[in-house]
């Protein structure tokens, strides 16, 4: 009974460990800084820092999946706002060895740009302009958008990391402003 009741607690703890160590503090790694809507384009400026083992990962041929979301958002009630409109665009950033570039791939519209330097990659996530058709019919009082790793696009030996190290959880959290005037 003794025994039991030690290896229960010394699983317990070990859990308790790994849980406070997934909720640890840590300053953001994807920001974004600045965002707005003209002419059904969303443009965003961005500020990335990836840790080595993300960058070692792209370098490597692994592919990180980014996923976008916007939302015009109207009056609420009490504070609330209400979702008029949901957009959601898919980003791939890859790196192919035998060809040496770095592409970047927008999987909803099919569009590739490739670069010839990992820091030109970076550059173009953190300067985005997407273009989103009907955004500036939403009729929207604010705008809220969110850059997110999407960790289950990850391959299988990746996944269980990417949930337990901070360094994969990538997400800019919500970012509002105003819809503009017009």
């Amino acid at each position: 009974m003794d025994s039991s009741m030690r290896l229960w607690k010394s699983a317990l703890s070990l859990f308790c460990c790994i849980a406070l160590a997934a909720c640890g503090a840590r300053a953001p790694m994807l920001v974004v800084r600045d965002a707005g809507i003209a002419a059904d384009v969303l443009s965003a400026h961005l500020e990335w820092q990836p840790e080595p083992s993300v960058i070692s990962a792209l370098d490597n041929g692994i592919a990180l999946d980014f996923t976008v979301t916007l939302r015009a958002q109207g009056a609420g009630l009490f504070g609330w706002h209400r979702t008029l409109a949901s957009w959601q665009r898919h980003l791939e950033l890859r790196y192919y060895p035998l060809s040496r570039q770095y592409q970047w791939r927008d999987l909803d519209r099919g569009e590739t740009r490739s670069f010839a330097a990992r820091a030109l990659l970076i550059a173009a996530l953190e300067d985005l302009r997407l273009p989103i058709p009907g955004v500036g019919a939403s009729g929207a009082q604010r705008f809220v958008l969110d850059i997110a790793l999407d960790r289950n696009a990850l391959p299988g030996a990746l996944r269980l990391p990417a949930l337990l190290r901070p360094a994969w959880r990538l997400s800019s959290g919500d970012y509002a402003w105003p819809a503009p005037a017009g």
